[in-house]
């Protein structure tokens, strides 16, 4: 059986929690409420940096149970990957385009119907690239990105020959990092590419490919992994992801492509290295519970702001600001977790990969 990778229950509750802050902060500036994304407050990590960090938590560990399973069976089930990653993606996320649409249609603009089909055909990424994402929950773009990924990466994965798979995954981040720069030179309408890059931007299947690649090295037991998991290089580049992270560092190209590289190495410290143990009770707890935290936190935000108004004492404001927010998220989370997600995760069991003898 594959193992159970300690430290991503942690990255995942980071990650999450750093969503919900970036977030709250973005409410705020909207509403021309002090806040740290339009102050020079040095320690603020993005939040879309957070979901880098779960493309490649995403394509690191379905490559990694990917090669276990074809190394033991020879082949991939194809129908039960899909169906497992059905089952655990597609309840919260239908259910939370029914639940924001009740809650806050009123409150916007009719979606298109472009809007519509697109996030109802698991396509809201494209959607939120060409301006009419979905307004009542935007942030499930990323959802749509790695359900793009898990519908082509096994096909892709089953047949590329496996002395080629890591340079291929090199080509494919390099290809996939560089080509909009190329079309923006080719074709220099503004127009187009606004449109290349924001389609480019909402998939990110390079940050994915490089998750893959180390994800695919870890599970081949390749020799060079060793040098990822020693010690100064594993302590090494966990403090150099969350430095960077959280003192805001940006390049003027390929920031997202550059904390993938730091992130995937970080990875394999994290799971691989005896000497790194992030995890504790509550940040497992949180990772349990993490999609349910990214995918409901807009809805409660969007809910908590309408009642607690902003009077004018930042310090009091914030704190019941973020107090709410944050145990209302957790505790819809837990419930959603426990009995909607916990109900089609047992049917996910059904799917399980059982290895040959």
């Amino acid at each position: 059986m594959p193992k159970y990778f300690k430290g991503l229950n942690t990255l995942r509750a980071f990650a999450a929690m750093i969503v919900v802050w970036g977030h709250i902060e973005y409410f705020k500036s909207e509403n021309s409420i002090p806040n740290l994304l339009d102050s020079n407050f040095f320690l603020f990590p993005s939040a879309h940096i957070a979901v880098i960090l779960f493309f490649v938590l995403s394509g690191f560990l379905i490559t990694y149970l990917l090669t276990k399973e074809k190394e033991k069976n020879g082949k991939i089930s194809f129908k039960k990957f899909y169906m497992r990653r059905i089952l655990r993606i597609w309840p919260l996320y239908y259910l939370i385009i029914i639940i924001s649409y009740l809650l806050f249609s009123a409150d916007y603009s009719e979606c298109s119907t472009k809007t519509i089909v697109l996030s109802l055909t698991i396509l809201p990424n494209i959607a939120h690239a060409l301006g009419e994402g979905w307004p009542y929950s935007p942030q499930i773009w990323s959802i749509g990105a790695e359900e793009q990924f898990y519908l082509l990466w096994p096909v892709l994965f089953s047949i590329i020959p496996e002395k080629k798979l890591i340079l291929a995954l090199f080509l494919f981040f390099v290809g996939y990092t560089i080509l909009p720069n190329v079309l923006g030179k080719i074709y220099p309408n503004e127009e187009f590419k606004t449109t290349v890059f924001q389609l480019f931007y909402t998939t990110k299947f390079n940050c994915m490919a490089i998750g893959a690649a180390l994800g695919y090295s870890l599970g081949k037991g390749k020799r060079w992994i060793n040098i990822l998991n020693n010690d100064i290089i594993a302590f090494g580049s966990l403090l150099l992801a969350f430095g960077l992270w959280f003192f805001k560092f940006e390049s003027k190209y390929f920031t997202d492509e550059i904390f993938a590289i730091i992130f995937a190495i970080m990875l394999i410290g994290v799971v691989n290295n005896r000497k790194i143990n992030i995890d504790t009770k509550v940040s497992t707890f949180l990772g349990k519970i993490s999609y349910g935290i990214y995918m409901y936190h807009w809805i409660i935000i969007l809910l908590v702001t309408k009642y607690i108004k902003y009077n004018g004492n930042t310090a009091s404001y914030n704190f019941l600001l973020y107090s709410t927010v944050i145990l209302l998220t957790i505790l819809v989370s837990w419930i959603s977790y426990s009995t909607v997600e916990k109900f089609f995760l047992n049917l996910k069991h059904n799917f399980e990969v059982k290895y040959n003898k």
